[in-house]
């Protein structure tokens, strides 16, 4: 498909805490797109100053256009623990902040760095409500910190687990299926055993509604290797070691780097830390696979002790 004149719809939410990461975001999103393609980035605002949301929109190219938008439904009786806030079940909600027109739509979190042509992931087609990448942390839904109900729910325990930080949307079947009402409904019925949030939820209320996306449109730093046969398209910062606070981390947080200095934040690069740089080393090292079990508990440890 000739991708002049193409719009791809952009969905994204961001508290205080991630203005600087949004504005990199859509800013890397804007010059990898080819020719002709622009971005329509509807934002739903939980929580920015004024200021902040002046600096996001300053920073990004032209063929990035934005457009505001306020919570609907309160999702603070949530559950959440560690560093999240109650932000990220906005994804769930994004029926009812974008316009009815939209009926396809890219999800995107604040903490990815798009390297390719977005265009490319808006013409993906599938099956099912959404397109999605199989999380490789979390391969199935009776993994793991996959979904704590699985088997009250019926689901078979094979069933592929995906990352929730890069979907393509089908918004139309979102609605009819209430979708937004049955994840809700599974993170209430199991609060006590959700790990991952919205991404635990819509891998409840999916399971064999949704296409598989090749790995490259959701890639974690982590992971070793490359995505066959090249690149990512999409390096996803997932965990607790942001780019934006850490100033080491090998290629894909030096290149995060240099698009941070693309935007109003340029000045801001982390200062280097000897405990950054350890912990750098740790998440793609050998030695964390062979203590991953020990990370894990403590994952359950920390979830059990922060959760609120």
């Amino acid at each position: 498909m000739d991708p002049a004149g193409l719009t791809v719809v952009v969905a994204c939410a961001a508290d205080a805490n991630y203005a600087l990461p949004l504005a990199v975001m859509l800013t890397s999103a804007g010059l990898h797109a080819a020719p002709g393609v622009s971005v329509q980035a509807y934002i739903l605002d939980d929580g920015l100053a004024a200021e902040d949301r002046r600096r996001v929109a300053g920073s990004l190219p032209s063929n990035v256009r934005v457009e505001w938008r306020v919570p609907v439904s309160t999702v603070n009786d949530l559950p959440i623990w560690g560093r999240m806030s109650s932000t990220t079940y906005q994804k769930l909600t994004l029926d009812e902040w974008l316009p009815e027109e939209v009926d396809r739509v890219i999800w995107l979190d604040c903490d990815i760095l798009v390297l390719a042509d977005i265009g490319r992931l808006w013409q993906s087609t599938g099956t099912g409500i959404l397109l999605a990448v199989q999380d490789q942390r979390v391969p199935a839904v009776s993994s793991p910190f996959g979904v704590a109900g699985w088997r009250e729910l019926g689901l078979p325990p094979a069933s592929k687990y995906f990352n929730a930080g890069v979907l393509v949307v089908d918004l139309a079947q979102w609605r009819r299926q209430g979708i937004r009402l049955k994840s809700i409904d599974y993170i209430r019925t199991y609060a006590d055993q959700v790990y991952f949030w919205d991404q635990e939820a819509l891998n409840a209320v999916l399971e064999g509604q949704w296409s598989e996306l090749d790995s490259r449109w959701n890639w974690h730093p982590s992971l070793p290797g490359t995505p066959e046969p090249g690149d990512p398209s999409i390096i996803h910062f997932s965990g607790n070691l942001k780019p934006w606070k850490s100033a080491n981390g090998g290629r894909w947080r030096a290149l995060y780097h240099s698009y941070l200095d693309r935007i109003s934040w340029a000045s801001t690069r982390p200062t280097p830390r000897w405990q950054d740089k350890v912990l750098a080393w740790y998440e793609t090292s050998s030695l964390r696979r062979l203590v991953y079990p020990a990370e894990s508990l403590a994952t359950s440890l920390h979830r059990n002790l922060t959760r609120r």
